[in-house]
């Protein structure tokens, strides 16, 4: 997908749930869950990853995000490290930015009408470079794929929010868990909306440890995986 034509290939639609998400058309994929976009994320990234990890840490988190996207994980994830008081290094692999015509029309969830600065600022700031949205969240989005991505910090969660198996199934491969798996912390988690078959033989082959739990509407089931301690 050019950069060009992205706005016209990415339309903004209402979830379930009230909030918005992005279409791709030439996908035909949402960026999150028709079901609702807010829950989704809140359950399966913010509920069984961040707030999983959260409990008795006493350091600093490095995060690491497959997709940055609509920037909806990254700015639920700000306001929790605001209230928290953990200082969280938000790192964000895009290769497909959404552009300024699309995320400026963005409308944020009534509980997150406060953050319409911090969520315009993450979109706004130069990729490739940190930024620092404020003293408990640094950001830095990267424009490459995940298979070029490489990096010095060593995770302890990942969000591991790509477009579904069947149209991306590059992203969802043994080699791929093999590289973040080498990436993470003992003890860390990655976190996924997708609970296939396949994908949980691939993450076990790559050494993790892997847990189905109860999923968001519209999914039984998804993963919390953990790379062992």
């Amino acid at each position: 997908m050019e950069n060009q034509n992205a706005n016209t290939v990415l339309q903004l639609i209402t979830t379930e749930d009230g909030s918005q998400t992005i279409l791709n058309s030439e996908l035909g994929s949402t960026y999150h869950s028709r079901h609702g976009a807010l829950t989704e994320s809140k359950h399966v990234f913010i509920e069984k990853g961040l707030q999983n990890l959260l409990d008795g840490r006493t350091t600093d988190i490095n995060l690491l995000e497959m997709g940055f996207g609509s920037g909806l994980n990254a700015l639920l994830t700000a306001t929790i490290a605001e209230q928290t008081k953990y200082r969280i290094n938000y790192h964000a692999l895009e290769l497909f930015p959404v552009p300024p015509e699309v995320w400026s029309k963005y409308l944020l969830p009534e509980e997150l009408v406060s953050c319409v600065a911090s969520f315009q600022s993450m979109h706004a700031a130069k990729w490739n470079a940190p930024f620092k949205l404020n003293n408990w969240f640094e950001l830095v989005k990267h424009q490459v794929s995940l298979i070029d991505f490489s990096s010095d910090t060593q995770f302890d969660l990942v969000y591991f929010d790509a477009f579904e198996p069947e149209k991306q199934p590059e992203l969802w491969t043994q080699a791929v868990f093999d590289k973040l798996f080498e990436m993470m912390n003992p003890g860390a988690i990655l976190t996924t909306y997708c609970c296939k078959g396949y994908v949980r033989r691939n993450m076990i082959a790559a050494g993790f440890v892997v847990q189905k739990v109860a999923g968001p509407p519209g999914k039984r089931e998804m993963i919390v995986a953990h790379r062992p301690l």
